[in-house]
């Protein structure tokens, strides 16, 4: 009896992780409006029943695809900016290592497996065609990481206001998916002369275009560096939330 509870267990496990796997290339190849539970059931032969069974909504479905391998990315900037930080002790991580601890991890999953692809695909989907709960799903999963790397950023940068520091760090974010989103188009602008497949290319091109962006004056800049009670990086009379 025992075994066959153990065995019970196993199989609804591996039909969670088969059905994650195949959902995750599936929701980048269609969308999330045009994959459905039919289109899964069909590519993983799991019964829909199950699906719902599982995950009882796609919305649901494709949350946990995301956070699940969301989590990685985090945790591998989270990696490259603890030992950026251990190595220069107190003094602030230089802008070009910061933008290469947060740039670099997504931009390599284009070289990563069918999943690692699959990912940044819809990472960059929900920037371009957001759907309802993305915006809360993308500020629940990536928050708190985005607020760390902001933070530093505003510490290398005290020549800028927060203002600045924030607008400049989403034009980071909207760049890099720019790469993620080529679809051939600096084939068309270079005349052939480079390849948006070429990752490494475009990340030698990319960081020192986003390096300028920060080391850039900033006409608005009204107040010196100051930190919070709560240790987060802020500007003086500039209200952070």
């Amino acid at each position: 009896m025992q075994n066959s509870v153990n065995g019970s267990k196993k199989g609804g496990a591996n039909n969670r992780e088969k059905i994650l796997s195949a959902a995750e290339i599936l929701f980048a190849e269609h969308g999330y409006k045009g994959c459905t539970f039919r289109i899964i059931s069909d590519a993983t032969g799991i019964n829909q029943s199950l699906l719902h069974y599982y995950f009882s909504t796609k919305q649901n479905l494709f949350s946990e695809t995301f956070q699940s391998r969301a989590q990685e990315l985090v945790s591998h900037r989270a990696e490259l900016l603890d030992h950026a930080e251990a190595e220069g002790g107190d003094a602030p991580v230089p802008v070009e290592r910061l933008v290469r601890c947060f740039i670099e991890p997504p931009l390599r999953m284009l070289q990563g497996n069918a999943g690692q692809r699959s990912f940044i695909r819809i990472h960059a989907q929900l920037r371009s065609d957001p759907i309802a709960f993305s915006l809360e799903l993308r500020r629940q999963t990536f928050g708190p990481s985005t607020s760390r790397f902001v933070n530093t950023m505003a510490r290398a940068c005290p020549h800028l206001s927060w203002e600045a520091v924030a607008w400049r760090f989403n034009f980071m974010i909207g760049s890099y998916l720019v790469v993620v989103t080529q679809g051939g188009r600096i084939e068309d602008i270079s005349g052939g002369q480079c390849d948006s497949k070429d990752i490494d290319t475009a990340i030698a091109h990319l960081v020192p275009s986003i390096v300028a962006s920060f080391q850039a004056p900033d006409k608005k800049t009204n107040g010196a560096l100051a930190v919070t009670d709560d240790g987060a990086v802020g500007r003086k009379g500039v209200r952070k939330s």
